[in-house]
Formats: C-alpha cells, sequence, structure tokens
C-alpha cells in the first residue's frame, strides 16, 4: 500500500511539474488580446519612429524573418527613401485601429497585429500608414509597412471582422460619441 501512495505521489509531482513547465513556457499564449495588442502598439510606434529617422538599416534589423525571407535589406532602404524622402518630415501621427488577427494576414502566417495612422507629413498633409506586425521569437517584429496618401474619408465605422478570431479595438483608440 506504501508504494501504491509513493508511486501516485510521484505521478502526482510530475503532472504537476510538467504543466508548470508548459505554462512558463507559454507566457504569451495566456496574455488577453488587449495586453498584445499594446505591446504590438508599442513596438509599432519603436518601428515608425526608426523610419522617421531614416534609420532604415536598423528598422530592417527590427523586421521579422518573414519579412527577410521576402525583401532584402537594400530594397527595403531603397523603397523607404523613394518613399518617404520627398514627404519630407512627420508633422503629426494619430493612431486610428489596431486589429489583432491570430491567423495572420495574406502572405503571412502567425500572430499579427495591424496597426493604422493619420499621418501627416510636411509634404503629403494627409496621409495613411499601416504597420503590420508578427510574433516571433518572443515580441513582436516589423512585418510590414505601407503609407501613402489618405484615400476618402469613410463614415469611421470598424471594418466588420473577416475571421470571427479577430479582435477590432478601433473603439480604444478613437473617441468615443457623447
Amino acid at each position: 500500500m506504501k508504494n501504491i501512495r509513493l508511486l501516485v505521489l510521484k505521478s502526482l509531482l510530475s503532472l504537476t511539474g510538467v504543466a508548470c513547465l508548459l505554462i512558463a513556457a507559454t507566457p504569451h499564449a495566456l496574455a488577453s488580446a488587449e495586453d498584445q495588442i499594446d505591446a504590438a502598439v508599442t513596438a509599432s510606434k519603436a518601428w515608425v519612429s526608426q523610419i522617421d529617422a531614416g534609420q532604415y538599416d536598423d528598422s530592417y534589423s527590427f523586421a521579422c524573418d518573414e519579412m527577410h525571407d521576402k525583401v532584402k535589406q537594400d530594397q527595403w532602404v531603397l523603397v523607404l527613401k523613394g518613399l518617404r524622402t520627398p514627404w519630407g518630415p512627420v508633422v503629426s501621427r494619430k493612431q486610428i485601429s489596431h486589429i489583432y488577427k491570430p491567423n495572420g494576414v495574406p502572405g503571412l502566417e502567425g500572430e499579427c497585429v495591424v496597426v493604422t495612422y493619420d499621418t501627416s507629413f510636411r509634404n503629403l498633409r494627409s496621409a495613411k500608414e499601416e504597420v503590420v506586425l508578427k510574433w516571433e521569437g518572443g515580441k513582436w517584429r516589423g512585418a510590414g509597412y505601407t503609407a501613402g496618401p489618405q484615400a476618402q474619408a469613410n463614415d469611421g465605422s470598424a471594418p466588420p471582422p473577416v475571421d470571427p478570431t479577430e479582435v477590432h479595438t478601433e473603439t480604444n483608440v478613437k473617441p468615443q460619441p457623447q
């Protein structure tokens, strides 16, 4: 009887240890989507700041492996110089939305966040910037950057989720109607 108790106790301790290891190894998976979005938005701001400062090589280093596989560093630098130089420095930037996409975006698998900014440059008054970040290696990494003249203003409503697992959080960054 004593041997059976000892065996049961050892089994329970082993299972408890395995469970603790699994939990400790996946803290990101246990975080809420809101927490993940906050960290992604912070990473987005840091990445765009590098681009604003003309630190294109550093911004490339900040990017995820999949972006590195698709775009070579010299291409990245050339495109950003061609895009951003004529616009001049940033005058203002306001985050208008962020969308958590746990199943990725077209052409990019895995957890992603898309952050959209309404931006004004010295030589381009109304622009839209879209930053895509991917969760990789325990942190959010740049995965895509697009920018251009702002399209016609829409009615301000958030687009419906394409995937029921998406989390749209525009209400967190837009003023609430009174």
